[in-house]
This record gives structure tokens, C-alpha cells and sequence, in this order.
């Protein structure tokens, strides 16, 4: 191996992710930090492609244009499972600590009651969040299926099928004595949040971008939640290697992608009470 290829083996190294090994520097950054032209870097990745120590994809973008070339340390993994297996000792058994007689006698200036530790009260058990149990949800399931199907496809308020008396009654007592939990205050929701999720991957902020990914939240129903559900994405999607904040289209798109949240039983009490309301309205009209 020559010397200049080893150079940008090392950098390539430096580079990778801790994981993978891949790593997306351009040939101009490679050159650069190397002092050496394109060609000459580009004649470097050849020669370790040819000692297969390196494996390259160029990558396009949606457009069809070439967008960046990826490098893979091939070793990289094996290597970095050498590391730990290195770093992995045999517990150390503890040391028995030699048992005192019972019958020591106390010596001068040894008060044993200042060598006990303070008693201190047991902590209160927390209370409980939860609102409701299993059975709960399996009944409240159960109700929401049963209307959807005595509605079928008839326009409001009409019934394709009969309600039986029983579930208006169980619905009126599910709803009455089920009550929706209190939402606890989301600590993400404001600009000082969505700072901290970039601060989180190592993201250099870009104020300007910041005004402008906050302003697009802002207008979300449910921004705390969008907050989390994002946390959530860049927590297991971000590449690590990535420094730089999305711009708003790349932004946008990535809210756009992201998993919409599955009904909760607030939710489905609250059609509950509108099922019950659709039953009143036609029975007042009938009525009349």
C-alpha cells in the first residue's frame, strides 16, 4: 500500500460510523485535508478498491443525478467487535469483609449509634396515572364496534339497524363514569424543544432555520405530540454523521412521513358521546 492511499484509508476511518463503518466525504474534502489533488485521492480509493479494503456506491437523487459517493470500511465490523471482545474482563469476585465479634467492647470515643445510618422515612409510592384498565379498553372496543355497526352506511342521524335499548344504557354509563386522563404538560413545544432534539444528534443550529421549522409546527393542531413523534424519528432515523439541520423542504417532507398516531380511548369516548347524540336527535325528530 502506498503511502497516500494509507493516508486516506486513515481518513476514511475517521470519517465512518461507529456502526457501519460507512462514511460520505466528498473527494474535494479528502483532498483538501490530504493536500493532494481529486486525481490524486481518486487514483488513492482505486488502489484500496484493488487491496479490498474499501467498497464504494455512487448514489443518486430522486432527479437521476449523481448525489454523493459512499465508502465502506470493509473490515470496519470485525474490527470493531474485536475492540469490544478486548475490552471485556472477568468480574472481580468482592472481597469477604471479616465479620466482628458480637461481643466487642466499645472504646473510647466510638459511639456506635453515630456509626448507624439515619432511618429515613419510606418514600410514598406514586400515585397511579392510570385511569383505566384492560377490561376497560376491551368494553369500550366493543361499544365503538357495535355502533359502527348499527350505523353502517346511513346519512346522519339515521340507523341502517335497530340500537338495542341495553347498549344505549351501557354507553351512557361507560361515558359517564369513564373520565378522560389529564394530559400531563409536554416538556417539547416550544422553540427551546425542537432546539434541544437537533442539540440531541449533535445538529449545529442555524437560528434562521429554527424561526422557520418552529413556524411550521406552530400550525399543527397537536405540536407537542408532532414534537415527540419526531423526537422518536430523529432518535432512530438521523444518520450520526449528519451536522447539519434539514432545510424546511427536506423538514416538511420528513413531518409529512411520519406515522400518524393511533386513537386513544379519549378519542373513542368522545365518539361514543356523539353516537349517543345522533340517537337523541333522531329519536327528538321522530318525536316530533
Amino acid at each position: 500500500m502506498s503511502d497516500g492511499a494509507f493516508r486516506t484509508l486513515v481518513l476514511l476511518c475517521s470519517h465512518a460510523s461507529s456502526e457501519t463503518g460507512e462514511c460520505y466525504p466528498s473527494q474535494a474534502q479528502l483532498a483538501a485535508m490530504m493536500g493532494k489533488s481529486k486525481g490524486s485521492v481518486s487514483a488513492h480509493v482505486k488502489e484500496l478498491r484493488g487491496l479490498g479494503l474499501v467498497r464504494t456506491e455512487t448514489q443518486t437523487c430522486r432527479y437521476g443525478g449523481n448525489y454523493r459517493l459512499r465508502y465502506l470500511v470493509t473490515f470496519w465490523r470485525n474490527w470493531r467487535a474485536a475492540l469490544r471482545h478486548r475490552r471485556t474482563t472477568p468480574p472481580v469476585q468482592p472481597v469477604e469483609c471479616p465479620v466482628q465479634p458480637a461481643g466487642r467492647p466499645k472504646e473510647e470515643n466510638h459511639n456506635q449509634v453515630n456509626h448507624t445510618a439515619a432511618r429515613h422515612p419510606a418514600a410514598a409510592p406514586a400515585p397511579s396515572t392510570a385511569w383505566h384498565d384492560d377490561a376497560t379498553v376491551v368494553v369500550v372496543d366493543d361499544l365503538v364496534r357495535r355502533w359502527q355497526k348499527a350505523k353502517g352506511s346511513a346519512p346522519f342521524p339515521n340507523f341502517e339497524a335497530e340500537v338495542p335499548r341495553g347498549l344505549i344504557i351501557e354507553t351512557q354509563r361507560v361515558v359517564r363514569t369513564s373520565t378522560a386522563p389529564q394530559r400531563a404538560p409536554c416538556p417539547i413545544g416550544d422553540r427551546s424543544a425542537l432546539r434541544r432534539l437537533w442539540q440531541d444528534r449533535g445538529i449545529v443550529i442555524e437560528e434562521p432555520l429554527l424561526d422557520d421549522q418552529t413556524r411550521l409546527l406552530a400550525r399543527s393542531p397537536n405540536a407537542s405530540g408532532l414534537l415527540q413523534r419526531l423526537g422518536a424519528h430523529l432518535a432512530t432515523q438521523w444518520p450520526r454523521h449528519w451536522r447539519r439541520m434539514s432545510t424546511l423542504p427536506q423538514f416538511k417532507a420528513m413531518i409529512a412521513e411520519l406515522p400518524s398516531p393511533p386513537a386513544d380511548l379519549e378519542v373513542k369516548l368522545r365518539l361514543l358521546g356523539s353516537d349517543l347524540r345522533r340517537h337523541a336527535t333522531l329519536q327528538a325528530r321522530a318525536a316530533t
